[in-house]
């Protein structure tokens, strides 16, 4: 069965990604359309293409927003004592705030690793059919 393209099912669409955040499934199941058929109208119509990219865009950065905040100012937790509520402790996010400073300065915050050969050196990768006789004998004694 082909889904027939309307305004009407690519504004349900638009509206549905919008509002769950991105969510390709659950947008295509409110337009009443398969994710197949998504995929296909986004490869053939471009204004459709940008409509939904400025969407997920609009999205991530109101999941950046909260995410900042979260970092910064912090989330009001619940105490409890004997089961009933009596206070609020404000918690931070230490790891989103790392998330932050991994995106902005990556060549100061990123995971380094370094691989390294003999002393330290260059690894060096040959081939097989490269090597001499001799060093193939040398790898295969080893």
């Amino acid at each position: 069965m082909r889904t027939i393209r309307t305004p009407k099912k690519r504004e349900a669409f638009l509206t549905e990604l919008s509002s769950t955040n991105g969510n390709v499934s659950q947008a295509c199941a409110a337009a009443g359309i398969s994710r197949t058929a998504a995929y296909a109208w986004r490869t053939k119509d471009e204004d459709f293409a940008t409509a939904w990219d400025d969407t997920v865009e609009a999205s991530t950065e109101a999941l950046e927003q909260e995410i900042y905040r979260r970092a910064h100012q912090g989330v009001d937790k619940p105490v409890f004592y004997q089961g009933a509520e009596c206070g609020t402790v404000r918690e931070y996010s230490d790891t989103l705030a790392m998330f932050i400073l991994k995106g902005r300065r990556p060549e100061k915050y990123r995971e380094r690793t370094e691989i390294t050969g003999k002393d330290g050196g260059p690894i060096r990768i040959t081939k097989a059919e490269d090597l001499t006789d001799d060093e193939l004998a040398a790898i295969a004694a080893r």
